[in-house]
């Protein structure tokens, strides 16, 4: 038997490798290059049964043998090299991949690949044991009929109806995690849409139960879309707020006021999360209803009353200000950045180190975020102060976030707390501020203890980027050929990072470390112990060429004309340096 699971992996890997479009293909198996559709629909497995003949024309037009169809017409790869992933061949791992509907799996590293997967290895793994476990009410079920069924020989009609409503009641619930576990599996497919369907109907089930059921089941159901949303970057953050809105139509503020403060903190984390992963306006009105939502908990969830959910909501409040701050030029960012300032300290109120550690911790942190933007918009003494408040912020989560404790807060930790030593030593002069950069480096450098390639490729690079900036500064005020050294260390850093922000997968990231990487050349060009200003420029007029592919003059005007003022400077670096 075919397996068309791996086929489709194989026809859209060797069409990829052959450069052919779909179009192209269609011509060569089909005769006719509108049947486009047809090779897509192979290359995603929606074919249950090819024809032989079709099989063998793909074969043909892409050269595929007959040694790499064997497994593929033998067996399908198994559940149990989920457990392998680690030692996966590549072929196999695109093979899972197209089981698993991951879109984008055959331009991703293998690391990356691999890493994807084992998510989806521990997703199959929980929906395997949600199947298992449906069954077990079954027998509970049973018991209750059977007792309604004696309360009627009895004629006690009241002990019928409440009888056989837990029986109706457990049944809506088997009913439910049948969906739910449906959803799961959808899920597993990047099938988001579906899931949300089907997880609303869960919701809508229960209503002949109780009419608020299903406002508090979606509150209870939106985070299995907001989960996947976060993890996999899938459009499931957006439904969970549909879902949380959806859940707020039914909740009068009045009648159930906790339920409804609940959902506005569940709106607002949705939207603040969203509004963070989206440019331009329409990422600003997602913070700003962040915001707003936030706000309106506060009229429920006071500090007298509700001191936890009180403080929880303002550390909220503050992580959309600070976004919004971060996001906004001028007093009005500065105003924001105060705000969430205020909102982290007022936090600190409920949330101290003795009675709740890792809420004070992540509030200090935040804190720290929040000082550092402040101090980086500030001059003089003031904005140095803000700094200084800033790293001692930091400083204050690691005595909690420790490494052996909570190994990826503490790594974000560190990470945060280079920026803040760094930009303490790029205002600083003198020894002092050359300390406060190689500190700023070893923040750097042990985050990447933690943050490694494998296990966290996306923050490893970032970080690899940080450190490129930290050790650019310690070589521009380093003479001599260590400061040569510091600087070619730092575009080092810069072309691990592409490693993972490539063009294709993190375009805009990208153009930054394109753009740094041309800054440092430069800098290494005019260094006093530079062995090749020439090369060096060359490589930083390559770099900025590149970045500028990524900023355009029209969606990215700011880092466009960054970048332009840039290229006009090289160039004329370039021209100034006598003959070679």
């Amino acid at each position: 038997m075919l397996d068309v699971t791996a086929f489709a992996a194989l026809i859209k890997r060797k069409r990829g490798e052959a450069r052919l479009t779909q179009e192209t293909l269609a011509q060569d198996v089909f005769g006719d290059s509108a049947r486009k559709a047809d090779i897509s629909r192979l290359e995603n497995a929606k074919v249950a049964n090819p024809q032989e003949a079709t099989v063998q024309k793909i074969c043909t037009a892409l050269n595929i043998s007959a040694a790499e169809m064997e497994p593929i017409r033998q067996s399908r790869l198994s559940a149990a090299q989920l457990d392998q992933i680690p030692t996966l061949s590549r072929k196999d791992l695109q093979t899972l991949a197209a089981m698993f509907e991951i879109v984008g799996a055959f331009d991703m590293g293998d690391e990356e690949l691999r890493g994807y997967l084992e998510d989806k290895a521990n997703e199959y793994r929980a929906l395997r044991q949600q199947i298992a476990t449906m069954d077990d009410t079954i027998t509970e079920i049973a018991q209750l009929k059977d007792a309604a069924e004696d309360a009627a020989k009895a004629l006690d009609f009241a002990e019928v109806e409440k009888l056989l409503a837990s029986a109706d009641f457990a049944e809506t619930a088997i009913n439910a995690q049948t969906k739910i576990t449906r959803a799961n599996n959808a899920l597993i497919r990047n099938r988001t849409e579906q899931a949300f369907d089907i997880l609303a109907a869960v919701a809508d089930s229960f209503r002949s139960s109780d009419p608020m059921a299903p406002a508090q089941i979606r509150l209870q159901l939106e985070d299995i879309l907001y989960s996947h949303g976060l993890r996999y970057g899938s459009d499931g953050m957006a439904l969970s707020e549909r879902m949380i809105r959806d859940a707020l139509a039914d909740l009068p503020k009045e009648e159930t006021p906790q339920l409804w403060a609940d959902a506005q903190n569940s709106l607002a984390v949705a939207l603040a999360n969203q509004g963070t992963r989206t440019d331009g306006p329409k990422g600003a009105d997602l913070l700003a209803e962040a915001v707003t939502a936030c706000r309106a908990v506060l009229d429920v969830y006071t500090q007298h009353d509700y001191p936890e959910q009180w403080a929880t909501t303002l550390n909220n409040l503050g992580n959309a200000l600070q976004e919004q701050g971060s996001r906004t030029d001028g007093l009005k960012g500065a105003d924001l950045l105060a705000e969430a300032v205020s909102a982290y300290r007022a936090a600190l109120e409920v949330f101290t180190r003795q009675d709740h550690p890792v809420q004070w911790a992540t509030t200090q942190n935040n804190l720290g975020n929040a000082l550092r933007g402040q101090g980086i918009r500030t001059d003089g003494l003031k904005g140095a102060d803000l700094l200084a408040q800033a790293v001692t912020a930091f400083r204050a989560a690691l005595e909690v976030r420790t490494r052996q404790d909570h190994p990826v807060q503490w790594a974000t930790t560190q990470n945060n707390l280079g920026g803040a030593l760094r930009n303490q030593g790029t205002r600083t002069d003198g020894p002092k501020g050359t300390d406060l950069l190689a500190q700023a480096v070893t923040a750097y450098r042990a985050a990447l203890d933690v943050y490694t390639r494998q296990d966290h490729p996306v923050d490893w690079a970032m970080t690899q980027n940080n450190l490129g900036n930290a050790l650019g500064d310690q070589g521009n005020r380093t003479n001599g050929p260590k400061g040569a050294n510091l600087l070619a260390q730092a575009v080092t850093a810069y072309r691990a990072a592409l490693e993972v922000r490539t063009r294709q997968d993190h375009p805009v990231q990208w153009a930054t470390t394109q753009l740094n990487i041309a800054l440092t050349q430069r800098d290494l060009s005019r260094h006093d112990s530079c062995p090749d200003p020439h090369a060096a420029l060359e490589a930083a007029l390559v770099a900025v060429d590149d970045a500028l592919t990524v900023y355009d003059p029209d969606h990215m005007s700011y880092d466009h004309g960054t970048a332009t003022r840039l290229r006009d400077a090289i160039l004329a670096d370039i021209a100034a340096l006598p003959p070679e």
